[in-house]
């Protein structure tokens, strides 16, 4: 006998960075939600998870699906809490960037609220951080959670 689980399939069109280089504003219109990406673990073979939602870009008439990545999750947290019900509705400065990922270039797309930066930390990270903050403590407290967060998954 066949077990299925009922899907929760994200529904719309996805966000292309590629297609976003000239749009300067956006607004997460959605709640964030964890699905599954289309990448699997190499360890476990699991896929990996991803947060999406559902952003409104300037000048575009339907909101469209966004992964959103950690730097962006985590810019969003320090401006306007861990639920992402209040990361609804506020203005966005769209950035995209040109990166490497898995030695294949691509772009990324940054959601940053107003009021915030885009810097790296000392480990070269791309993160978000308000203006008003020194950069080397943001940096460090920054660095502090990351830590703490991959010990578990490095190998020894």
């Amino acid at each position: 006998m066949a077990i299925f689980e009922k899907s929760s399939a994200t529904s719309g069109k996805w966000a292309k960075a590629t297609e976003l280089q000239d749009v300067k504003s956006a607004r997460i219109v959605s709640e964030a939600r964890k699905v599954e990406s289309q990448f699997q673990d190499e360890k476990t073979g699991a896929y990996k998870m991803q947060t999406v939602a559902k952003v409104q870009f300037e000048g575009i008439e339907e909101a469209l699906n966004v992964s959103l990545n950690r730097a962006t999750v985590d810019g969003l947290i320090e401006a306007f809490g861990k639920d992402s019900a209040s990361w609804q509705g506020h203005d966005l400065r769209v950035q995209t960037e040109k990166v490497q990922v898995a030695g294949r270039n691509t772009r990324a797309l940054y959601l940053i609220p107003l009021g915030f930066r885009m810097t790296e930390d000392e480990g070269g990270y791309t993160i978000i951080v308000p203006e008003r903050k020194p950069e080397g403590e943001a940096m460090s407290a920054f660095n502090a959670k990351r830590s703490s967060a991959e010990e578990d998954e490095l190998p020894l």
